[in-house]
């Protein structure tokens, strides 16, 4: 064989090579949905940063409903509250009668046993997840003791999310044991403790008795003055993550779609590719036939 043919021969033979490896390459590509961006650095460096920037605002959307989830509960615990003592407030209400007997202040005082029980209950209501609502920066144990006056967590709040930063626990020790006053801080447990002592003591006069009623009557409009701004609160938190959560919505769309344009495969531009190196491949295997006469070619 001369060198010539030698050379077209073996020219032939990388052309088939080639167009074998491309047709390949677009049908691997057509399998998987994907398309190589091998011979793209820039837009596999774009690629990448996108799957990054999409595991972002995924964990940027389970902070989200975690948030939501939380500050739902709390609004829950805080109209929990609220409803309670507006109940104890019913009962101080009447306890702060003049015409009322002993018996009825005893009647009272047990009602308002009945509140202070629950309401503490409320305070120290589970998340869910293992934690309290009220349980500040965090605790292992029920935040508040029985007696209503100790706190035992880190004062504050539990927080989540990088690009927005929402509390998923509230502040027992200002909601309930440490209420601000003019003079100070409450616990409105000791306040309410402080008015069934005096109202189911059978000795305490009409006088001592309305006294004390009233004092707890201010104690409790504080206290609800005090769960109707946290719960203010709560909501205007839950409206802005409502905000932020479409606003991540869009963008994880908008992240997402700009990935597919640098990776998904053009289903129509790949048939057409792969038409193209068919052919080009059967030209090729017909081009080496003729070079190198085998008649195998001639049947393919």
């Amino acid at each position: 064989m001369r060198i010539g043919t030698a050379y077209a021969q073996q020219i032939a033979i990388d052309g088939i090579s080639e167009r074998q490896s491309r047709l390949l390459e677009v049908q691997g590509q057509m399998s998987s949905g994907r398309r190589s961006l091998s011979d793209d650095p820039a837009a596999a460096a774009e690629a990448e940063r996108l799957r990054s920037r999409e595991a972002r605002l995924g964990a940027e959307q389970r902070a989200i409903e975690h948030a939501k989830q939380m500050l739902g509960s709390a609004d829950s615990a805080l109209g929990d509250a609220t409803d309670l003592l507006q109940a104890g407030r019913e009962s101080l209400l009447a306890a702060a009668n003049a015409t009322s007997v002993a018996s009825d202040r005893a009647k009272y005082a047990e009602q308002l046993r009945q509140v202070r029980e629950q309401l503490l209950s409320v305070a120290n209501r589970g998340d869910g997840t293992g934690g309290f609502i009220f349980g500040g920066q965090g605790s292992v144990a029920a935040p508040i003791d029985s007696t209503g006056t100790v706190y035992t967590p880190p004062a504050g709040t539990q927080q989540v999310g990088q690009e927005m930063v929402n509390p998923v626990s509230l502040d027992g020790r200002e909601n309930f044991t440490a209420i601000r006053t003019a003079t100070g801080t409450e616990s409105i447990f000791a306040q309410l403790d402080a008015a069934i002592a005096t109202l189911s003591n059978p000795n305490a006069t009409s006088a001592v008795s309305t006294a004390a009623a009233n004092t707890a009557l201010s104690a409790v409009d504080r206290a609800l003055d005090r769960f109707s701004y946290t719960r203010t609160t709560v909501g205007e938190r839950l409206k802005a993550i409502d905000a932020h959560e479409e606003a991540v919505a869009t963008g994880s769309i908008d992240n997402q779609a700009r990935l597919s344009n640098l990776v998904d495969v053009d289903f129509a531009k790949a048939i057409s590719e792969m038409t193209q190196h068919q052919t080009a491949l059967q030209a090729a295997m017909k081009s080496y036939a003729q070079i190198s006469r085998l008649s195998l070619f001639d049947y393919i």
